[in-house]
């Protein structure tokens, strides 16, 4: 991440912040070259386990979500057409601070899907 230009970091820097206030019992590891939050107690970790991801991809921050698929969706964030997997576009500080993006992680969250 170091290697990012500054307003990337910022945006990734407000994002982190915002997943761990809003999940903060959530485990915080670099995985898979992304940032990952996850229930530690689950199967598998940080993929069975997994809350959310933050990942830079094509000099752009996304929020991903391994079990995006489960999650409510009011605002029409998430993307992708994968069986699962969805991803939300964060191009600023003041998406990565939203409510909307809170209100995703605690979503997600809360979901325990190996149970």
């Amino acid at each position: 991440m170091l290697d990012q230009p500054p307003a990337i970091r910022r945006i990734v820097e407000s994002l982190r912040a915002t997943v761990l206030a809003a999940a903060p019992q959530a485990a915080e590891a670099f995985k898979f070259r992304v940032l990952c939050y996850f229930h530690d107690d689950a199967y598998f970790g940080a993929i069975g386990g997994n809350i959310c991801m933050i990942e830079i991809k094509q000099g752009g921050v996304f929020l991903s979500f391994i079990h995006g698929s489960l999650l409510p969706d009011p605002r029409g964030l998430l993307l992708g057409k994968g069986k699962f997997k969805r991803f939300a576009r964060v191009p600023d500080e003041a998406t990565a601070k939203s409510r909307a993006i809170k209100g995703l992680v605690r979503a997600a969250a809360t979901l325990r899907p190996w149970d």
